[in-house]
């Protein structure tokens, strides 16, 4: 009897298999084709085998997207609570903008009536933030694949996003299919900071970040077009929320300003392995910031904040649509996609 039961729990446990790795395989096939963005993130795990870790842009959850249970749970800020939403189904419901990414529109315990949505489950939800996984945060792939793949992000993509294919079944479950590096990176140089004060030598704090330099690299096989408008507006900064949420802005981030019509000398050629230097000047007005939690005080300056790594950002290179800049020489060769530098702060830090 006992053989028996052990024989027919081990079929079971075969025919579950079969029919997940069935499953997974009919939606890679005929499910809805998304392109979400990410970077790779540790090569090697000894208890799986090789494969590239994934950490994607909507695996990061700030609480303005979140909706219905979700709105609730990263209102808690007790542990036992934030403990007990831990494995919660979530919905993420996203748009595919005009470059054809996959974006965050937002999250929810219900499942969205239409659109494409992935299902996930949380991580970790604490004030102000969730952190959701999707069962796609693993690309397999032999060792010498996998050690290679990072050692690109590391070092000849660096700053370079990775784009990828993940297939979605019309309950939400996604499926990896494949991977290609942005043609675009952006990275980032830190001004030579001034000589320290007698006071921040005595207490090891670094002079505050004054201006940097944004690097826009093309680490594709062929030529390769970036928008540099006048008064560095192809650039803009962005909070960065990932570990809880932020309370400075940008000032300039809801703030109007019409521009001129692209020149031609605007549209800068790459050709292939070539960077494109942009200087940013953080003590100027255009980069400004304000504190969210003191609605009327007016903007200032990065450097003024008195403990540097609480603002922290992010530079987007964020070039005009197609349309603005069509009929000028080497448009075709502009790649439009928008692109975020790693976070910074006034205290020089970056993550």
């Amino acid at each position: 009897m006992k053989v028996r039961l052990a024989i027919a729990v081990a079929a079971l446990q075969v025919c579950v298999l079969a029919f997940m790795a069935g499953q997974r395989e009919w939606i890679s096939r005929f499910g809805e084709q998304l392109v979400l963005r990410t970077a790779p993130v540790d090569p090697n795990d000894p208890m799986r085998g090789a494969y590239v870790r994934l950490n994607y842009e909507i695996n990061w959850v700030p609480a303005s997207v979140c909706k219905d249970g979700p709105a609730a749970w990263v209102k808690s800020s007790d542990y036992r609570e934030q403990q007990r939403m831990r494995d919660r189904v979530v919905y993420a419901a996203l748009r595919v903008d005009e470059y054809g990414i996959a974006n965050l529109v937002s999250l929810s315990d219900q499942r969205p009536d239409d659109g494409p949505f992935l299902r996930g489950r949380v991580e970790w939800a604490n004030t102000g933030h969730m952190q959701v996984r999707y069962g796609i945060e693993a690309l397999f792939m032999d060792k010498a694949t996998a050690l290679a793949t990072e050692r690109a992000a590391l070092t000849e993509k660096q700053g370079a996003p990775m784009n990828v294919r993940v297939a979605t079944s019309g309950s939400g479950i996604g499926v990896l299919k494949s991977f290609e590096w942005e043609p675009l990176g952006i990275t980032l140089e830190f001004d030579r900071p001034p000589p320290r004060t007698a006071e921040q030598e005595r207490t090891g704090i670094q002079p505050a970040l004054t201006g940097l330099t944004v690097n826009l690299h093309n680490y594709s096989d062929a030529d390769v077009a970036v928008v540099d408008l006048p008064g560095r507006h192809s650039f803009r900064m962005l909070p960065n929320d990932r570990w809880g949420q932020s309370h400075y802005a940008w000032a300039w981030k809801d703030r109007v300003v019409k521009l001129p019509a692209p020149r031609a000398d605007a549209i800068v050629v790459l050709e292939p392995g070539a960077v494109h230097k942009v200087h940013i000047d953080l003590t100027e007005e255009r980069w400004w910031i304000i504190d969210t939690n003191k609605p009327n005080d007016p903007p200032f300056p990065l450097q003024q904040v008195q403990d540097g790594w609480s603002a922290s950002f992010r530079i987007e290179y964020a070039p005009p649509g197609a349309e603005m800049i069509a009929g000028l020489p080497n448009a075709e060769l502009v790649r439009h996609a928008r692109l975020r530098s790693r976070a910074f702060n006034a205290a020089r830090g970056i993550d």
